[in-house]
């Protein structure tokens, strides 16, 4: 028999992680849970709270997994499960992508983002955090459409949060060069989106090739003026004829931005294998001198 997470109606970021928690780290008890909503003053059918094994409360209730009450002014529901999941054994206290998705979710609960300066910006509309009540109050999604839709979203989020800590520590071993272009890395990388990782790091140009995939990749930062047309033209020489400005075509792609070079992509038909390595790329990278 399904088991039943009950949360409050109108749920927010905190009582969707909750119940994100349980059903994705929990899958044998609460993968195929029921989601139920109810006020924020009252329990499941009004019956005692955490009386029924079958039932669990997140975020309501005044139960195990609701903050609302004496002592725990600190803390928020996601912590509560979260907490509960390590001591079960079923989430990694190592796992940083985790840790800092419950450190979010907890400030945001706790109202402690009203001194974010990101936060004025109109881009912080973009956030869960501010699109979840809004799709409330547009009031033509019901409360599980709202949080079914977010969870898809949570597991995009924890994703992005092991590639960013998968990136950094990647990048760490990676290989500092100067170019025309500045300041750049060359890494190999399994993790998704090093490019933009290593850019905000202050690389201005940066040289990728994927672990898995073989795709290769050079992208500088906007504020480079100059383009990477020279490379593209002697990687032309050397690795076969590219098509310009056809993505998936050829070998080689260049952006008509000037900004990025690449060799294969996942949105496009996968290349044949370069005949370069990554570290004569580099070799053409550095011997641009003008």
């Amino acid at each position: 028999m399904p088991k039943t997470i009950v949360t409050h109606q109108n749920p927010d970021l905190d009582a969707i992680m909750s119940t994100w928690l349980l059903v994705r780290f929990d899958q044998p008890r609460y993968g195929d849970a029921k989601l139920v909503y109810i006020p924020g003053s009252t329990t499941y059918k009004d019956l005692p709270v955490d009386g029924n094994l079958d039932v669990v409360h997140v975020d309501v209730g005044f139960g195990r997994y609701d903050h609302h009450q004496k002592g725990r002014q600190d803390t928020c529901a996601s912590e509560l499960v979260y907490k509960s999941l390590v001591e079960e054994g079923l989430v990694k206290p190592s796992d940083e992508a985790l840790k800092a998705m419950i450190k979010h979710a907890r400030a945001i609960d706790l109202f402690l983002d009203y001194d974010w300066s990101e936060a004025n910006e109109t881009r912080f509309s973009f956030t869960l955090s501010e699109i979840i009540p809004a799709l409330h109050r547009l009031q033509i999604h019901e409360d599980e459409v709202v949080v079914r839709m977010i969870m898809v979203q949570l597991d995009g989020v924890y994703q992005k949060m092991k590639d960013l800590y998968k990136a950094r520590e990647e990048i760490k071993e990676g290989v500092e060069f100067q170019s025309v272009w500045g300041k750049g890395l060359m890494v190999e990388s399994g993790a998704d989106n090093v490019h933009k990782i290593a850019q905000r790091m202050g690389y201005e140009i940066v040289l990728v090739k994927n672990e898995k995939s073989q795709y290769i990749g050079i992208k500088t930062v906007p504020s480079v003026e100059k383009s990477l047309r020279p490379l593209y033209d002697k990687i032309h020489k050397l690795d076969g004829p590219p098509r310009l400005g056809e993505a998936g075509e050829g070998k080689w792609f260049y952006h008509n931005s000037g900004h990025m070079l690449l060799h294969g992509s996942s949105k496009g038909k996968k290349p044949e294998p370069s005949k370069l390595s990554i570290e004569e790329i580099l070799e053409l990278i550095k011997s641009i001198t003008d």
